[in-house]
């Protein structure tokens, strides 16, 4: 009997703890077109996990894309070591480095990943709590193409979990740290189900 209550409370737990990933495609299209001619260049994350979820981050991105293009994505650490590219891209990529990508490299598009952790109040937050708290995150991907210099592509996850005062905070509640890998494989997940996939375009 005592192992039921047991599982029941961990139920009403886990229940309690569930919080939604909500999506926003802006004005864009859910959808990535990917072809046999078409390279991809994954820009270093931006992000303020730690380094071992840094390193999962750029890893799965660039095991995606690479799936997806039939290995012809490359992250910017590789082009780098190649010679490919001298200089660090920027989030808000200008005329420039589109410039320097198009007359120097045969990259076709650019993605760029970057995550927030907007509010991070109820990290540590265990017990009985004297006041609302809040955690926020969210992670956003933008797809540019080098040759137009235009993005073609945004997409942000996000998501919160609150605590109201006198309410309890416990060790199923989601720090920001496991929320922003949440949001970030939303990401990859959306691209990964919404993926177009064709033979060379013209």
């Amino acid at each position: 009997m005592k192992k039921y209550i047991f599982l029941f409370i961990l139920f009403i737990s886990l229940q309690s703890c569930y919080y939604p990933v909500k999506k926003d495609y802006g004005i864009y299209s859910k959808s990535l077109v990917f072809s046999k001619d078409k390279k991809w260049l994954i820009n270093n994350i931006k992000t303020g996990v730690d380094s071992h979820h840094r390193e999962m981050m750029s890893k799965e991105a660039l095991q995606v894309f690479r799936d997806l293009s039939n290995g012809k994505a490359s992250d910017l650490n590789t082009a780098k070591a190649e010679n490919i590219i001298q200089n660090s891209i920027p989030f808000e990529p200008e005329i420039e480095d589109f410039e320097m990508l198009k007359n120097n490299t045969d990259f076709s598009f650019l993605v760029n990943i970057y995550t927030l952790k907007v509010r991070n109040s109820l990290d540590n937050s265990i017990g009985q709590q004297y006041e609302y708290k809040k955690n926020e995150t969210f992670a956003m991907m933008d797809v540019y193409d080098i040759a137009t210099m235009k993005k073609i592509y945004s997409f942000k996850a996000y998501s919160d979990v609150s605590v109201d005062k006198d309410q309890k905070a416990t060790i199923f509640t989601p720090t920001t740290e496991m929320m922003t890998m949440k949001n970030f494989r939303s990401l990859l997940k959306s691209v990964k189900k919404n993926a177009v996939k064709t033979e060379n375009i013209q």
